[in-house]
């Protein structure tokens, strides 16, 4: 071989080097730029999910509060309609017991 032929080889495979380390450098920022990518996705989805989240909750407690509020006011009715049947019971009651002290009075 002569000389001119292992000065091209030489210089062949310092090219090649030459383009494996570019290549490997390439292949590093590609990969730190995908991690960047990847962390910024996770980041908004986490983010997003949270405000889902939280609009869902706020959609729920609205939802209960109003069930509550339903409940407070069929069961304040409720309340209603017992006090006025006992008032009338007790004006019965009254009516009764006031009427039997008099016959006995009266009846003596």
């Amino acid at each position: 071989m002569t000389i001119d032929a292992i000065l091209e080889i030489n210089k062949a495979e310092e090219e090649a080097e030459r383009i494996a380390s570019g290549a490997a450098e390439d292949a590093r920022a590609l990969l730190a730029d995908a991690k960047t990518q990847a962390a910024q996705i996770l980041g908004d989805a986490t983010a997003g999910g949270r405000a889902a989240l939280e609009e869902k909750t706020l959609l729920a407690e609205k939802r209960a509060d109003s069930e509550i509020d339903k409940v407070k006011r069929k069961t304040a009715a409720e309340c209603d309609q017992i006090t006025k049947a006992a008032r009338v019971k007790f004006a019965e009651a009254t009516a009764i017991i006031a009427g039997r002290i008099v016959k006995a009075n009266v009846d003596r």
